[in-house]
């Protein structure tokens, strides 16, 4: 796996990085909304983010993966991010077989070392799903989970393992800041509430969307007809 070699100086507490998984198909400013958020939240020194290669729970018919990671690559530059360094990796991407978040957050803690603050970054609807995740449970060994939701968002829906979870290893900021791994943290002030799946039927209807894409991202899509089938269907 090759990774960006930004310096990483002696800070006098944990490294704290940042993990953005997905299939970002395409990313959007939903994205880019919980990025920032959780950079400025979390304080982070760097943000990761991750498209995934073989997506093991999506249909077959997802955009071809160097094209989502181009996506990707422009949704990274679009964040505002302060002092945190911000890059789009294809570890996922060019590995063989499936993506399972699993395997990418142990490949990472052998590379950041087992000081490190790790977090997954995620929204609601990953949440709510997230007992179908294969090793869901073993998560919590590499990284902290961290949830960015829309305001009222009722965590009363969530599964009953994921709840267990929750009320076991709910943690403030300040706490994901300076642990390796192994805690929850829900932040519900995300004012965005924009899906992929609808964001394709829109593109797919003609629309550009460019509102509620990255700078670049709508431009990739339009050149690259994404999106449209021959019969003017949606790619969803």
């Amino acid at each position: 796996m090759t990774l960006p070699a930004f310096p990483r100086p002696a800070l006098g507490r944990p490294y704290r990085l940042g993990l953005l998984g997905g299939t970002f198909d395409p990313p959007h400013v939903g994205h880019i909304a919980l990025a920032e958020l959780c950079i400025a939240r979390l304080d982070l020194d760097e943000l990761l983010w991750i498209p995934t290669g073989v997506s093991w729970q999506k249909a077959a018919d997802i955009t071809p993966a160097p094209l989502r990671l181009a996506m990707t690559e422009l949704a990274a530059r679009a964040v505002r991010g302060g002092r945190a360094k911000i890059h789009a990796s294809s570890m996922e991407v060019d590995r063989h077989g499936p993506s399972y978040t699993i395997d990418t957050v142990r490949e990472l803690r052998r590379v950041y070392g087992p000081g490190t603050s790790m977090a997954w970054l995620m929204g609601a609807d990953q949440l709510v799903g997230l007992d179908t995740w294969h090793g869901w449970q073993d998560l919590f060994e590499y990284v902290h989970l961290c949830v960015a939701t829309r305001p009222g968002f009722d965590l009363q829906a969530l599964h009953a393992p994921v709840q267990r979870e929750l009320d076991a290893r709910r943690a403030d900021a300040a706490l994901i800041q300076c642990a390796p791994a192994g805690h929850m943290w829900i932040d519900q002030t995300l004012a965005v509430d924009l899906s992929s799946t609808r964001l394709r039927q829109r593109l797919a209807a003609g629309e550009r969307c460019d509102a509620d894409l990255p700078a670049g991202v709508a431009d990739l899509i339009q050149s690259h007809s994404l999106y449209r089938r021959a019969d003017g269907t949606v790619n969803a």
